[in-house]
């Protein structure tokens, strides 16, 4: 759902490895960086730095930007996140071919449509700054399908011994356990505290979820999709900073996010018996460790790419309003 999936997007931004690679000057004043002798223009780096930007605050809010992340300023943290990721969707696109990969018509359309909706999602004021051309951004979707689609082909077929996962099934099961524990629940998203409070009073007094998530929700997609959410302990933790632990039919306190102020109500709750967590365990650490093939595959690519940034381009951006 809409509520977590920025969240989760800047989760998996953060688990980038850091780039490598030469930083020189480059003269040309449009481009602010090479990949093995290939321009980057500061106009593509610009859409990773607003989706960059987007991402911090819909989790932190403005306050975010007041964080001070082991001695660097929230402001150059994006500023590196966003430099890190383009040059991974770059060189990992670069190994299409290698690899066989590359996109069906369909994808391409789909590409199309993705970079539509991105630039409609920007002011005029934002489109001013970035100043992408439609047909550059259809190239950064269809870099990133491609870059999808090659972490697919080189993790697909990677499976853990059963020796590895049994060992880390033991370790963590009895702590996996709560944080599997799933949940069905209602939500409402409200604009501010007093309205949550409302919401919060009139359920205690025996109103109906429903009619008040007709009243009351302001997110048109939820309120389109409906109340109803299923999940589990660890997302909300995550999601929302906090240590769910209500019970069934309990209402919660308003929850603040980015977004606004969250209502939850508890409709069932359910701890996972030893073959469901398994199952879910297996999943997660299966998926873990693809990625970590992965990982090291792009490490050693990396090692081997020059990459050269414009500094003075690079330290003279300002961050997208």
């Amino acid at each position: 759902m809409k509520k977590f999936k920025l969240f989760f997007s800047l989760l998996l931004c953060f688990s980038l490895v850091a780039f490598s690679g030469c930083t020189e000057q480059i003269p040309k004043e449009d481009t602010i960086a090479t990949v093995d002798g290939k321009a980057i223009s500061k106009s593509e780096y610009m859409v990773y730095l607003y989706e960059a930007t987007k991402d911090f605050n819909a989790i932190g809010g403005d306050d975010i930007w007041e964080t001070d992340f082991d001695g660097q300023p929230a402001e150059e943290v994006v500023k590196e996140r966003a430099f890190t990721t383009m040059l991974h969707v770059k060189v990992t696109a670069d190994k299409a071919e290698k690899y066989q990969v590359s996109l069906s018509d369909a994808e391409k359309q789909t590409a199309k449509l993705d970079g539509d909706a991105e630039l409609a999602s920007m002011t005029q004021e934002q489109k001013e700054l970035i100043n992408i051309s439609q047909e550059e951004m259809y190239h950064i979707m269809e870099e990133t399908l491609l870059y999808q689609k090659i972490i697919y082909a080189i993790t697909q077929d990677y499976q853990p011994s059963e020796a590895d996962f049994n060992a880390y099934f033991e370790q963590n099961k009895q702590i996996q356990k709560n944080n599997y524990t799933q949940y069905v629940l209602n939500t409402i998203l409200v604009a501010d505290q007093q309205t949550a409070q409302e919401v919060i009073d009139r359920l205690q007094g025996g109103e109906d979820f429903q009619t008040l998530f007709e009243l009351y929700e302001i997110d048109p997609q939820e309120k389109a999709l409906g109340s109803r959410l299923e999940t589990y302990k660890n997302r909300l933790d995550t999601a929302f900073g906090i240590d769910f632990h209500l019970e069934e039919g309990q209402i919660s306190s308003p929850i603040a996010t980015a977004e606004g102020y969250f209502v939850i109500q508890v409709l069932e709750k359910s701890i996972p018996d030893d073959t469901q967590l398994e199952e879910l365990m297996r999943i997660d650490y299966t998926a873990s460790m693809r990625q970590q093939v992965f990982t090291d595959e792009l490490n050693q690519w990396l090692s081997e790419t020059d990459v050269q940034r414009n500094e003075t381009l690079y330290n003279s951006i300002e961050m997208i309003p």
